[in-house]
């Protein structure tokens, strides 16, 4: 595209007050934040539909009933990776969230629902903590193009639908941002985006946002970041395009080896991970049917910690210096009859209009197609794992099975409630890997979501919000990356459409 000299387009194709990059949680919230200070906004975002990785969420946002112990928590649950102002801000936003997200339902027949009390792990302040979801509502089943969990498409159809109810907010969907562009006094002002083939300029008289999440599918990102190799990813979309654009403008990076996952099953034919399955009617009680062993048949985790679905991968990340490898890369799920006839062990989520797929309720489907290995002795289950003998994993289950019945002390501490024999033939066999539900690493930010440089002073006029270099650096707080997209959203919307035009 031709400029000026002082690296402006020679046309603006479109003007608007805000750029709202990424159209999730965040951005939703950062976009009718900015419009009812009465900024006009324009959302960009690459995908073909709205909602990104958001809308596979399970939909549990985080309060705080007491700031002072929501900061204590967090604190703690950042072990000093995060600065407090940054955390106070969030701490701060937690107990706005319930009045906040009332006021989007108003617009929508959806209700609120009470879903957790206190903190997932057992810090100092846990008790300060609650939450809620969008109940179901009967006859709403979601959007066609996104599959799995129905908690995050039910809060992202309540944003959906106060953004489409503020004529200030217009949305250009398959429209992905390329570069931000930036006025050598005024900062940043606009950026240049692809629609349809052709590259576009969009001025921003005000700010930009950056709230197009993560790099769960940039490979190269990951091995630069991650220490695990390979690490599978459940959403296409996120391939650290923000992250890029503002490192392009000299932004600071922190967090970038974090990121909240599990582990959980993937397979050459189909293009996406699976997370797995569990069930049950409390937290402590939710039966897991399975054990997990290396590659030399030997247990070696908790299969089911605190948060799953944040820390359930990291036990999969050892390095053997001495053997050169990742002895659990993959790792192995033991489970027997009774395990399979629980429920499904795979859950789809997926947000991919031309992808589907649905796990069976028995898993015999899977069994049919090859993902799930059966066999009628345990010798046969220790053939199939590449470097195990048969009295190896037969003692490993051994040892399990007596902890299940005797209720005692599990060396990894896995709770009595989720514990379940493996003794019933036949038996199953499953390779699992690293999975990443989303990355929490990215641009710095302030408590005003400010995007910082490398000298720690803000970028002008560029801010970021959600997963886009998220606060959270060492542990997540469960159902903490909802609640942080609705909180920095709220504040960068603001924030953004409270400047002067340049």
């Amino acid at each position: 595209m031709d400029s000026y000299e002082n690296g402006l387009p020679a046309r603006w194709d479109v003007e608007t007050d805000v750029i709202v990059v990424g159209f999730g949680f965040a951005g939703g919230v950062a976009a009718v934040a900015a419009a009812d200070t009465g900024a006009e906004v324009t959302i960009v975002e690459k995908m073909p539909n709205p909602g990104g990785i958001s809308i596979l969420a399970g939909g549990g946002i985080a309060t705080a009933l007491d700031e002072n112990q929501a900061f204590e928590y967090l604190q703690h649950t950042n072990a000093g990776r995060t600065p407090d102002d940054v955390l106070r801000a969030l701490a701060k936003g937690m107990t706005e969230m319930k009045e906040f997200v009332k006021d989007l339902v108003k617009e929508t027949p959806f209700e609120l629902e009470e879903q957790r009390n206190g903190g997932t792990y057992p810090f100092p302040g846990g008790a300060g903590l609650d939450g809620f979801k969008i109940a179901p509502m009967e006859g709403y089943e979601g959007f066609q193009y996104a599959k799995g969990l129905r908690g995050g498409a039910r809060l992202f159809k309540v944003l959906l639908d106060n953004v489409e109810a503020r004529r200030n907010i217009s949305v250009r969907l398959a429209t992905p941002a390329q570069r931000l562009i930036r006025h050598p006094e005024q900062g940043i002002v606009g950026l240049l985006a692809e629609h349809e083939g052709e590259e576009i300029a969009i001025k921003a008289r005000k700010g930009v946002i950056l709230a197009c999440g993560g790099f769960e599918n940039n490979e190269e990102m990951k091995r630069n970041y991650f220490e695990a190799m390979p690490v599978y990813t459940l959403f296409t979309g996120n391939t650290g395009d923000g992250i890029k654009m503002a490192q392009d403008v000299g932004a600071s990076m922190w967090h970038m080896w974090h990121f909240h996952g599990s582990y959980g099953f993937k397979y050459p034919e189909f293009p996406l991970a699976f997370r797995h399955c569990f069930r049950g009617p409390r937290k402590d009680d939710w039966v897991m049917p399975w054990i997990a062993v290396d590659k030399y048949g030997r247990r070696f985790m908790n299969e089911y910690p605190p948060a799953v679905q944040d820390t359930g991968h990291r036990a999969l990340e050892f390095y053997d210096a001495d053997k050169q490898e990742f002895p659990r890369i993959p790792a192995y799920l033991v489970f027997d009859e009774k395990g399979r006839k629980l429920g499904p062990v795979g859950q789809p989520t997926v947000h991919d209009e031309h992808v589907s797929y649905d796990w069976s309720e028995d898993n015999l489907a899977e069994v049919e197609r090859g993902w799930i290995k059966k066999a009628d002795d345990l010798d046969s289950i220790a053939a199939m794992i590449p470097a195990t003998d048969a009295a190896t994993l037969k003692a490993t289950v051994a040892q399990w099975n007596e902890v299940c019945t005797s209720g005692g002390e599990d060396r990894y501490h896995r709770v009595p409630g989720t514990r379940l024999t493996i003794d019933t033939a036949p038996f199953y066999l499953m390779e699992v890997w690293p999975i990443v539900s989303n990355t929490q690493g990215g641009p710095v930010h302030d408590a005003e979501q400010h995007v910082m440089d490398t000298r720690d002073e803000p970028i002008s006029r560029l801010f970021s919000a959600g997963e886009c270099g998220s606060s959270f650096g060492h542990l997540y707080l469960e159902a903490g990356n909802i609640t942080e997209c609705f909180v920095t959203g709220r504040i960068a919307g603001r924030n953004a459409a409270a400047l002067e035009d340049w």
